[in-house]
């Protein structure tokens, strides 16, 4: 065997994967088709992330980049406000996180997961995939040089995100059950930031025609800042996508009120269409992770956590079937992480039916309603002492009932 596992992609699913795999004591080499550094979005981490981040041994390095400290998500909606702080969780949950510049980000996690022994190779496209018994064969093609290599491996981990790389190779697409949007995005300078321990909120912002606005801030002065709207939307606001995003973000009290004075650093980019499922989350050999296995939206900033936390768990269980073990991926990884997704898609698709937001903006909440719903914003959507995890649309149901 070339190395005991092969992973796709070198971004934070990949590095956390190698790192766990690497400090078990197994070989491991990571795939990357782009280069270090990357423009990307998925800019806030939730506290979650931190717990796993140090399980792979790079939190450390996280933390040495003085990253904005993130302790709380504020939502707005006109002159309605809410704010759900971190640190009012369950016990045991992190009051904290951070907002990362995701091309920085990446590149901290690939440099510390290098330093962990992971054999990461950049400008390498992953063209085939052939399993057997034990043992698969992989076909890339070296950008450079425009050269093939061929690598064996026992295992293959698919960490490529938006690439999707194994889902496309063996046919394991299948259209996603959310609505496709539009985003509209790009990084400003100059926005009224709050004070002290608010200065690193993020900030979700309802616009009154529907769309909403998510504002980031980072700890280099600059902020990101994004529109997510149905197509309609965005086909009836006229001009150039510049022009179509500062309308929108006028609109918006909050955000005209924050953002007045600032200005777009970075052309104003467009994304869409972004939802994306499979068929099956694992076979004979291989395995897929985050955004390669789904990803729903970006309105919880969901895609990062639950990004780790698949590639985590399935390093685990890549660990134990390397090392002879039996290993029941249905039970142990594929309704593990079902269950992490479905949380997240219910808030998903009630926050855009408008029940969810009747509810996050209520002040009434008791404290238990509002602990649970800030742990699912926090991440912890494995935690079965949340009524939100135990039985989201339910819970969600019997709260509406009472509105």
């Amino acid at each position: 065997m070339d190395t005991d596992v092969l992973i796709i992609g070198a971004g934070p699913a990949g590095s956390v994967a190698g790192s766990l795999l690497a400090r078990q004591g197994h070989r491991v080499i990571g795939l990357e088709a782009g280069t270090f550094p990357r423009f990307q979005i998925g800019e806030s981490l939730l506290p979650r992330c931190n717990d796993i981040l140090e399980q792979a041994g790079l939190l450390d390095a996280v933390v040495a980049r003085r990253y904005q400290p993130k302790n709380a998500a504020v939502f707005y909606r006109g002159t309605e406000t809410e704010r759900y702080c971190f640190a009012e969780v369950f016990p045991g949950q992190r009051t904290q996180t951070f907002q990362v510049p995701r091309f920085d980000f990446d590149q901290t996690l690939a440099t510390a997961a290098r330093a962990q022994g992971v054999d990461i190779r950049f400008n390498q496209r992953v063209d085939a995939v052939e399993f057997g018994k034990g043992e698969a064969f992989v076909t890339a093609t070296d950008l450079e040089s425009n050269t093939q290599v061929k690598l064996r491996s026992r295992f293959v981990l698919d960490c490529s995100g938006y690439g999707r790389v194994l889902p496309r190779l063996l046919n394991l697409e299948k259209p996603s059950a959310i609505s496709p949007r539009v985003a509209l995005f790009t990084w400003m300078e100059g926005d009224v930031r709050p004070e002290g321990d608010h200065e690193g909120d993020i900030w979700v912002c309802l616009h009154p025609r529907g769309a909403w606005i998510w504002i980031i801030p980072f700890s280099n002065g600059r902020t990101s800042v994004g529109v997510v709207m149905d197509r309609s939307l965005y086909e009836s606001v006229p001009g150039c996508d510049r022009d179509r995003f500062l309308s929108l973000l006028l609109e918006d009290e909050a955000a005209r009120r924050r953002l007045a004075k600032a200005v777009p650093v970075l052309k104003v980019m467009k994304l869409d269409s972004w939802s994306a499922a499979v068929e099956r989350l694992h076979g004979p050999g291989w395995a897929l992770t985050g955004n390669a296995a789904e990803f729903l939206d970006p309105v919880f900033s969901s895609g990062v956590t639950l990004a780790l936390e698949s590639s985590s768990r399935a390093a685990a269980l890549v660990h134990r079937e390397l090392s002879g073990e039996t290993v029941d991926w249905d039970a142990e990884y594929d309704a593990v992480v079902l269950k992490a997704v479905g949380v997240f898609r219910t808030f998903v698709r009630t926050w855009y039916s408008g029940e969810l937001p009747r509810v996050l903006l209520r002040k009434d909440k008791t404290d238990l309603i509002k602990r649970s719903i800030t742990a699912v914003l926090g991440g912890y959507v494995l935690d079965e002492q949340n009524p939100f995890v135990r039985d989201p649309q339910g819970t969600l149901n019997a709260l509406l009932k009472l509105l």
